[in-house]
């Protein structure tokens, strides 16, 4: 059965590894003003500054995902609650609220066309793709070159998803770990098997 969609969905937080209790708790980190627009489902990093941005394909300071934001609208000054951190915002108290669980196991689409069991193991880094309005949905899914070598993200099987689990066809989704993940540290990071 052909896979419903071919685009991307960003980064959706499924369970814990090792069955540990997923309460789906956020943290709270900050946004600069006026920085670049960060995606709903967005992998992200955290930046020298102490603030979050959209990670790019090969960033290894990933924190976790954006699930929202809360500011101050600089327009009208009301409180705003957002899926995503629109960009240029102006507000000086944007605040995200990410998924920063190192254990959090995501499921991601795969930008490969097909799908050979001996990618389980190995390592990959994301394929990033912003969204589009209306919903600013993450549309950035896995890289198609994976490898035993250190990379972001580590490939733990196939979705079990049905609408994303056809792995002959397009549009197959994967589960994975953030494996370049700044609460880690790098002395405890491993290659792919």
């Amino acid at each position: 059965m052909a896979n419903a969609s071919t685009t991307g969905f960003g980064f959706r937080p499924i369970k814990k590894i090792a069955s540990n209790y997923n309460n789906a708790a956020l943290s709270e980190y900050n946004v600069a003003a006026s920085s670049a627009l960060i995606s709903h489902a967005c992998l992200v990093r955290l930046t020298a500054d102490g603030v979050v941005l959209a990670s790019g394909n090969t960033d290894t300071n990933n924190l976790g995902t954006l699930n929202g934001v809360f500011y101050t609208d600089a327009t009208s000054n009301k409180p705003t609650f957002s899926n995503f951190s629109p960009a240029s915002n102006t507000a000086t108290d944007i605040v995200a609220f990410i998924n920063d669980d190192p254990m959090q196991m995501y499921e991601v689409m795969s930008a490969d066309t097909a799908f050979n069991q001996n990618e389980v193991g190995h390592c990959a880094d994301q394929v990033n793709d912003v969204g589009v309005t209306p919903l600013f949905i993450s549309k950035s899914k896995i890289s198609a070159t994976t490898a035993n070598t250190q990379a972001q993200l580590f490939i733990m099987g196939v979705s079990r998803d049905p609408d994303h689990s056809d792995t002959t066809e397009e549009g197959f989704a994967l589960r994975v770990q953030i494996r370049e993940h700044i609460l880690v540290g790098n002395d405890t990071q491993r290659a792919g098997i």
